[in-house]
């Protein structure tokens, strides 16, 4: 039974879907520079004093600035084979600053925002995407971009637009457009001196939602879209951060950032509604059933080997078997003189325990002749076996009687020639007489009959 759940956990092992993980994280406060060689940095992009500078931080008589930085692998998205989409969550912490410092005089805000992208693998900036159009898109595509152009995007928009924008501060899920799909207002604003915000993007692959939440000054943000990410992107990606700057500018600085996706074998399918709930209810109740069956097998292996060794407490061993006991049973045959039968033996030798072998009835079971062909010496025997009815006394009473019986040695004793320990039944087996025991030689006369009897008592 051991080793049918080793090979039914075995086989859940194998039989389990196979994932592709995708693990990653940066710490820009530390000593080096990981562009071009863990992340891919596009144009103003670089590495400032503890932070990733995703654009310029000055001016130099050119108000339009764009920079990308982008993990330096592929990251699987779906399975082309199976469909099968990937669940994955992003974490970064981050800053965009005012600066004091303008090309165009009338400007009195900055701008115009920075964003968290997943596009096609490798990264490249379309031209003239400076501005509104934070890195991602230009003026030609950016309300319905497509081919490899195509883009999913969580944006923190910081200009207003009034072609797109609901306020001058907005985060918002763009699907292959700047007009964002989903977005809420940051009432706090987004940019500031000193505030560090703190950024969580997740999608999970069952329900096929977009999750966006951002903290800043003790106040939570959120937004949520469903996005098909099969249609709207390839199967693998670039994924990381884009910004931009126009006629008023800003500092986009990003501080950490990890990522990490899981991309199963067996397919799946967005789906919505009850659909969605079933797959839900489906994928949580497999486990289960599964971690229950194996509790149940390890309770009835449990049962049976405690079953197994009360059984051989009360009833002994079976012939030739190995068990806990084997050391006491040694133990009592070193003790007793005479040979151990085989149950088989004894059952041959009475024919079965058949009943016109029967000798008689003793107080803890009957007595059967026998006929052992093998024994030369004493072909003829009396095999005495212990009642089932009484296993716990008839074995202490069988155990008595062989320890004791085996040490006597007496002319007018019946001896002891062999035993049998057998899960099957305890048996005892003595030399035949055939002539009768003593006491009916001593009082086999006839009893008196009653008219006998008045008689004798009316002589006297």
């Amino acid at each position: 039974m051991a080793e049918f759940l080793f090979l039914s956990a075995l086989s859940l092992l194998i039989l389990a879907p196979r994932a592709t993980s995708v693990s990653f994280s940066f710490n820009f406060s530390s000593s080096g520079d990981p562009c071009d060689v863990e992340l891919r940095c596009e144009r103003d992009t670089r590495i400032g004093p503890g932070w990733l500078e995703l654009t310029k931080n000055e001016i130099r008589g050119d108000p339009f600035s764009v920079g990308r930085a982008s993990y330096a692998r592929p990251v699987p998205l779906w399975n082309n084979t199976t469909g099968e989409l990937a669940s994955f969550t992003s974490n970064f912490t981050f800053q965009i600053k005012p600066k004091n410092e303008t090309f165009y005089r009338s400007c009195n805000m900055s701008g115009d925002g920075m964003a968290f992208f997943l596009a096609h693998y490798p990264s490249r900036i379309p031209p003239n995407s400076f501005g509104s159009n934070l890195g991602l898109f230009n003026d030609s595509n950016n309300l319905d971009r497509s081919g490899v152009d195509r883009v999913v995007a969580v944006e923190y928009d910081t200009f207003f637009n009034d072609q797109w924008d609901q306020s001058s501060n907005d985060l918002g899920i763009d699907i292959n457009s700047i007009k964002s799909q989903a977005s809420t207002p940051v009432t706090k604003g987004l940019v500031s001196e000193d505030a560090i915000m703190a950024a969580t993007i997740s999608y999970y692959n069952l329900t096929g939602i977009l999750t966006a939440n951002l903290q800043i000054a003790g106040e939570v943000y959120s937004v949520s879209s469903p996005v098909n990410m099969k249609e709207n992107l390839p199967s693998e990606v670039a994924v990381g951060f884009s910004a931009a700057t126009g006629m008023c500018i800003e500092l986009h600085q990003v501080l950490s950032w990890s990522f990490s996706s899981t991309l199963g074998t067996a397919s799946s399918k967005v789906v919505s509604g009850s659909g969605r709930r079933r797959l839900l209810l489906v994928r949580v109740l497999v486990p289960l059933a599964v971690v229950f069956l194996l509790v149940s097998l390890c309770a009835l292996v449990f049962f049976l080997v405690c079953r197994r060794r009360i059984w051989k407490k009360l009833h002994g061993n079976t012939d030739g078997d190995s068990s806990d006991g084997e050391h006491e049973q040694a133990e009592f045959e070193r003790r007793v003189g005479p040979r151990r039968y085989h149950y088989n033996e004894l059952a041959t030798a009475t024919n079965n325990f058949a009943e016109e072998e029967k000798l008689g009835r003793g107080g803890f079971g009957n007595v059967y002749r026998g006929r052992l062909v093998s024994e030369q010496d004493c072909p003829v025997m009396a095999v005495k076996m212990f009642s089932a009815e009484s296993s716990v006394q008839g074995r202490k009473a069988f155990e008595a009687e062989v320890k004791i019986i085996s040490r006597l040695r007496h002319r007018n004793l019946v001896q002891l020639l062999g035993w049998c320990d057998s899960r099957r039944g305890l048996l005892l087996v003595y030399e035949l007489v055939p002539e009768g025991s003593l006491d009916r030689h001593l009082y086999a006369g006839s009893l008196l009959t009653w008219q006998e009897r008045q008689v004798l008592l009316n002589i006297f």
